[in-house]
C-alpha cells in the first residue's frame, strides 16, 4: 500500500475522498448559514441615511451628458 504523503503523488481514490470530503463540508456549510436565518432579509437592521445619485447634467458648450 503506497503511502499518501502529498496530494501531487496521491493516487485517485485519496483524490475522490478528499473531493468526498469538501463536497461534505459545504453542504454542512449551507445547512447551518440556511437554518441560522441569517439570509431573512426581514430582521436586518440597516443604519445611516440612504443616499441618491445626482441626476447627469449638460454641459452647454459639448451638448453631451456628463454626470458629477
Amino acid at each position: 500500500m503506497q503511502n499518501n504523503h502529498s496530494l501531487i503523488e496521491a493516487d485517485g481514490n485519496t483524490h475522490v475522498k478528499i473531493a468526498a470530503v469538501a463536497l461534505v463540508a459545504s453542504v454542512v456549510f449551507m445547512v447551518v448559514v440556511s437554518l441560522s436565518g441569517l439570509t431573512r432579509w426581514d430582521s436586518m437592521v440597516v443604519h445611516g441615511p440612504v443616499v441618491k445619485a445626482p441626476a447627469a447634467t449638460t454641459m452647454a458648450t459639448s451638448g453631451t451628458s456628463a454626470v458629477r
